[in-house]
């Protein structure tokens, strides 16, 4: 029997290896906090019988902190630095930050946020300072996606139900 790869290794897979142990070890150090909080807390509790999709939405939510931003960010900076100066290339250090390279940037980010888009992940989800806020908004998204579900089924017909598929809840 094969295992499962986790999502933060697939996450991880080819970056730095100072970058992908930063995320890896607080990946690893958010999870164990957030499982002692479900485990522990009533307020956490709706999350109890969901702690894969707690593991894999915060994989994500840590990869999306230490990566994509910090590429939108290079994005923008680089697009500041073309409108305010007179060049072409940013250079920072050895490195040369031309424009086909912030496209190329800009295409994984807007590709990134189109497959958010396409799970109905909000972005509000992945912005946290805070293990329990991250679990809070977890709770509001699993109960928005709940009521909407229940508001879906009650607007069917009887033959015409279809169950949703790709809902992490």
């Amino acid at each position: 029997m094969a295992t499962e790869t986790p999502i933060i290794n697939i996450l991880t897979y080819k970056l730095p290896f100072e970058l992908s142990k930063q995320i890896y070890n607080e990946f690893q150090n958010r999870l164990k906090e957030a499982n002692f909080l479900i485990e522990t807390y009533k307020t956490y509790k709706p999350l109890k019988d969901n702690i894969k999709t707690v593991e894999l939405f915060l994989s994500l939510s840590i990869f999306h902190r230490r990566v994509i931003t910090n590429l939108d960010g290079a994005v923008k900076f680089y697009g500041t630095v073309i409108k305010n100066g007179q060049t072409d290339t940013v250079r920072i250090g050895n490195y040369n930050l031309t424009g086909e390279e912030k496209n190329k940037i800009l295409a994984v980010v807007m590709n990134y946020n189109t497959l958010l888009e396409k799970f109905s992940i909000p972005l509000v989800v992945m912005e946290y300072y805070e293990t329990r806020e991250f679990l809070k908004k977890l709770i509001t998204l699993k109960s928005d996606l709940e009521n909407a579900d229940y508001k879906e089924k009650g607007t069917k017909r009887n033959g015409n139900q279809s169950d949703e598929e790709g809902l992490p809840f």
